[in-house]
């Protein structure tokens, strides 16, 4: 797939659309195999959905977070039936030796956009392979924040999380949430956050540079799980590796965000008997 593609891609995963469906994940025997790749059909029955452009878009959002008819409670197909739903409160895991994930993150200039029919600030990047876990490589095309985070930990919820959104050349879709708590201020947002454009706009900056590993703790253990996108159509095509350590932004960054979305975390979904794995 070539840039403009994989950047559409991504813009559908995280908002109405989707690669396809993975098939039904494995017994808690198999908790160490992972995916390799997806039904072709499947793939090219939602194909479609990766024509949405990009950025300087209306805002006319089709799903809310509210209480009401658009609201979580009645969000459409997978979302309603779907027995592999995220985010997920994670109370219980194995640990298990399982391949960590090796970060190639680089500088990339800043393409920023204020997603308004996502509810989302996200930062695009590049078309290269960003990340590998074990011989297979992944993209990371995006970042984007909740507020708060999405997935919690024992049932609690960090104020705020960093989600980075890559996919394998399969179209096996690996999201990495880092939860975000409050503490000194986060200098890799400086940026960021100076350069937010006015809603359903883009703003590229090729004088300005963001490196996603800025934002990743210096502990990188984790939790891993399968999962699903968590906004509408909410299909199951998701490898999530939530972080167990937080990074720290202060007080008045979390509240700027929260000044252009909040209460941007789907509600959390039943487990289901799923295997959650975590690195020894």
């Amino acid at each position: 797939m070539n840039k403009r593609l994989i950047a559409m891609g991504v813009r559908s995963l995280c908002g109405s659309a989707s690669i396809a469906l993975l098939a039904a994940w494995p017994a808690t025997g198999q908790l160490t195999q992972m995916p390799e790749k997806i039904d072709p059909a499947e793939h090219q029955h939602a194909h479609h959905h990766l024509h949405i452009p990009m950025g300087e878009e209306k805002c006319e959002a089709t799903y809310s977070y509210e209480v009401g008819a658009s609201g979580p409670g009645h969000w459409p197909g997978v979302c309603a039936t779907g027995k592999m739903q995220a985010p997920i409160d994670i109370e219980h895991s194995q640990k298990l030796p399982i391949d960590i994930p090796k970060f190639n993150y680089q500088p990339a200039p800043l393409d920023i956009i204020n997603d308004c029919n996502q509810y989302r600030v996200l930062v695009k990047f590049p078309d290269n392979y960003w990340l590998t876990v074990g011989k297979k490589p992944y993209n990371l095309a995006e970042i984007h924040f909740r507020v708060p985070g999405e997935n919690a930990v024992n049932g609690k919820r960090p104020p705020m999380s960093v989600q980075f959104v890559h996919y394998s050349p399969e179209g096996v879709f690996l999201i990495l949430e880092v939860q975000v708590i409050a503490g000194k201020e986060n200098s890799a947002l400086k940026t960021l956050w100076a350069n937010i454009p006015e809603r359903g706009k883009e703003k590229r900056v090729e004088a300005e540079r963001i490196n996603p590993a800025d934002l990743l703790p210096e502990d990188r253990s984790f939790y891993r799980f399968p999962g699903s996108l968590t906004t509408p159509i909410c299909n199951e095509v998701v490898v999530w590796y939530v972080m167990k350590h937080p990074i720290e932004m202060s007080e008045a960054q979390i509240a700027e965000y929260a000044s252009h979305y909040h209460d941007t975390a789907r509600p959390l979904q039943p487990l289901n008997g799923r295997p959650v794995a975590e690195n020894p």
